[in-house]
């Protein structure tokens, strides 16, 4: 199934419930008083039973570890038939709540808590002139500002005396604001996240916080191998556009706390909204909730977004003058990722996309990745594949993290899998167990409220057909290995993608291949 998720940091609360009637503890302790009364047959008896009992789940075990060590990682599950489950689809309530605000509503919950998120569209792909620090800096700046009437770490504070949390982040696209709260404090809390939101302090002392903050994040953003490989990844897949640049310490240190207030004012405040809210209210609750948390307003911005498709990815990255970039890092392992361009979430190979990336890397143990790299020659410490889709492109990413002295043999291996002879040799059994997988996963979208929320709002975004969700399993049964083989052909081989090594210089001396190398700090070229 696809990676719905993901954008937004998602909090979710475990509550314990004690049942009122533990039959295992009343039991046992009837047990107990039958036992002090017992003769000692009767404890004989008992124990020779538990030996027996004992007995035969060791022979089971050993049957079990004997059947685990002669198969694969994953085959217990292979031949596992789950029947289809049918279901009635949440219906989102939808509907507006001021100019360039909308409200995603999910009523009912069994527990006396609210769950709240507003995303404004205020990111950089809104904004293509807008330095990428700036809203890092914002997010962080407005929730250690605080608000007047209790400025700087007294706001979390109260909050958090009410049992409420906060959070606020940024992606390229949006700010979200995310709170969850009981109900019975409501009175309390809205006025203090009205405030918050409509007349932030953003003092002095929350800029500060935030700027040391992400500084340090810039000057530590080396320490570990997998961050330089997914960041330096993503600033080649994206080399050209906005979402190509990373947040420097040259430019952080020009900005200034006046910069985040006249971005507030003038960006954040004025941008559309969109408001996600579940929990025990119901529809006129919610529209009552959300009028007093956002007052209308006057104007909302004209928004000029960053064209950003796969036609326009797919030319950068081909236009770049070498096929391997190693990313020079003293350690001792190294990771080796491809990344090539996808189409649109609403392109009709879609769903064969799916597919051939479950059988390639995306099935876990099941995979070719998995079992080929991992299991059959133990080279990985993982290996997989996954694809992102976003509205107007998609992308693909490959990556195996490996021992620096087994770099090449990873990377020939990888290079292996993803190659017209390997597509040509799935099998239809292969096809069949990867639907029945997807599918059967497909119920795990609906677990969770604001979990539904967001894939709605993700979906909307996407301009995906108000079918999609009903229609999803359908299309995925409907995919055929023809489908998938082309699928794989066009988009899942090495020749489609580019690599991106990270670890020591060293680990590429007598290559065949010419790799361009770069610090970490460096620019694509």
């Amino acid at each position: 199934m696809e990676n719905f998720e993901k954008t937004m940091i998602h909090k979710t609360y475990s509550l314990q419930r004690v049942p009122k009637h533990n039959a295992f503890y009343e039991n046992s302790s009837f047990v107990l008083q039958i036992n002090e009364k017992s003769n000692s047959v009767k404890s004989v008896l008992k124990a020779r039973t538990s030996y027996m009992k004992i007995f035969y789940y060791s022979v089971l075990l050993w049957i079990v570890s004997v059947t685990s060590i002669s198969a694969a990682p994953g085959d217990f599950v292979k031949n596992v038939k789950i029947p289809s489950l049918s279901f009635e689809f949440p219906e989102v309530q939808v509907f507006p709540s001021g100019k360039g605000t909308e409200v995603y509503f999910l009523p009912g919950g069994e527990f006396p808590l609210r769950n709240l998120e507003i995303h404004i569209y205020a990111g950089v792909l809104s904004n293509p002139d807008l330095p990428p620090e700036v809203p890092e800096l914002f997010v962080q700046a407005w929730k250690h500002g605080g608000i007047s009437s209790a400025p700087g770490s007294k706001f979390i504070e109260t909050l958090e005396g009410y049992g409420a949390k906060i959070d606020t982040d940024v992606n390229s696209e949006k700010i979200v604001f995310t709170i969850s709260y009981l109900s019975r404090f409501e009175k309390e809390i809205i006025p203090l996240i009205g405030e918050f939101i409509a007349t932030p302090l953003l003092s002095e002392e929350g800029f500060s916080i935030a700027k040391l903050n992400l500084e340090e994040t810039i000057k530590r953003r080396n320490d570990k191998i997998p961050d330089i490989a997914y960041r330096k990844t993503a600033e080649l897949v994206y080399k050209g556009t906005v979402l190509g640049k990373s947040t420097q310490l040259d430019s952080l240190a020009k900005i200034q706390t006046k910069d985040i207030r006249e971005y507030f004012d003038k960006t954040v405040s004025t941008s559309r909204r969109i408001v996600l809210l579940t929990g025990d209210l119901q529809r006129k609750e919610a529209e009552l909730l959300v009028t007093s948390l956002l007052p209308p307003r006057d104007s909302v911005r004209a928004v000029s977004s960053v064209q950003l498709n796969t036609k326009i990815l797919k030319k950068n990255l081909d236009s770049l003058p070498f096929q391997i970039l190693g990313v020079d890092k003293d350690a001792t392992q190294s990771i080796v990722m491809m990344a090539g361009i996808l189409p649109a979430h609403r392109d009709s190979d879609f769903y064969a996309i799916q597919l051939v990336n479950y059988i390639i890397g995306g099935g876990g143990f099941s995979s070719y990745f998995m079992q080929r790299i991992r299991s059959d020659r133990g080279l990985a410490y993982s290996s997989n594949s996954s694809a992102y889709f976003e509205k107007d492109y998609g992308i693909v990413y490959f990556t195996t993290q490996t021992k620096t002295s087994t770099t090449k043999e990873v990377y020939d291996l990888m290079r292996e899998i993803l190659s017209e002879q390997t597509i040509s040799k799935i099998t239809e059994e292969e096809l069949e167990s990867a639907k029945q997988s997807i599918v059967n996963r497909f119920i795990f979208q609906f677990a969770d409220k604001m979990g539904i929320l967001h894939n709605f709002l993700r979906f909307k975004e996407h301009d995906m057909p108000a079918d999609y969700l009903k229609m999803y399993r359908g299309k995925i049964q409907a995919v055929t290995l023809d489908d998938l083989k082309r699928v794989g052909k066009k988009f899942f081989v090495s020749s489609s993608v580019k690599t991106i090594l990270t670890g020591p210089k060293d680990i590429t001396k007598g290559w065949d291949e010419t790799v361009r190398h770069i610090a970490p700090e460096e620019r694509i070229p």
